[in-house]
């Protein structure tokens, strides 16, 4: 990984104060996104997770959250419109949100909220590759949270890639392998091609009940 990158990571179920600060921050694109939500709750998440996007560029930047100026790739990626040497990512669920943000290198994050209710084996069968399967399905029904845990490292490892590649998760899903890193220690990497995988653990705090992995150029 590179010295370089900085992990965050933020609360999304705010106060309406502090939802109205964040708005004031937030660009006429992004104003016109919130109003398309239904329901208060989504709608100041999305103001969290943005204002606070905000607030870690303008850090970096040494400018005001409110003059960041985004723009987006073909397949939606946002970048610093006048700052493309700053890379950064951002990832949601549930009430938080994480965040990348590195001066040299792409990079991509993605955060999960396990959901105990998903059928986990049946669409690891219908979306990733025999290798990540056959972990999966390996703990059966003596250890259900092991099964969920495994799949959702799967998924955030694979969202975080197809991130940071630009390539999005859809056109991955049952190319990249990452089985090497279902079952392995906090801490090991997975190498494919320019890019490093690594699930988060120690780098944030995040509580559990989540997965979340990150990808970087090497």
């Amino acid at each position: 990984m590179s010295p370089n990158l900085q992990l965050y990571q933020a609360r999304l179920d705010i106060s309406q104060t502090e939802c109205d600060r964040l708005w004031q921050f937030l660009s006429e694109d992004e104003r016109s996104r919130t109003n398309k939500f239904k329901g208060e709750h989504f709608k100041c998440n999305f103001v969290a997770a943005r204002g606070n996007l905000r607030i870690i560029l303008g850090q970096w930047l040494g400018c005001e959250p409110s003059e960041i100026k985004f723009s987006y790739s073909d397949r939606g990626k946002p970048y610093l419109q006048n700052f493309p040497e700053i890379y950064f990512n951002i990832a949601h669920s549930q009430d938080l949100a994480v965040y990348a943000v590195c001066s040299d290198r792409e990079v991509g994050i993605d955060l999960e909220f396990i959901n105990h209710k998903c059928d986990v084996e049946s669409i690891a069968k219908r979306y990733f590759l025999p290798s990540e399967q056959k972990i999966i399905n390996s703990f059966g029904d003596r250890d259900e949270h092991g099964k969920y845990l495994a799949f959702y490292r799967a998924w955030t490892l694979k969202e975080a890639y197809g991130k940071a590649t630009g390539q999005g998760i859809a056109n991955i899903l049952d190319r990249v392998d990452v089985a090497p890193l279902l079952e392995s220690p906090a801490g090991e990497v997975l190498q494919i091609g320019n890019w490093i995988l690594k699930l988060l653990s120690t780098e944030l705090e995040i509580e559990q009940g989540y997965s979340a992995a990150i990808c970087i150029s090497n």
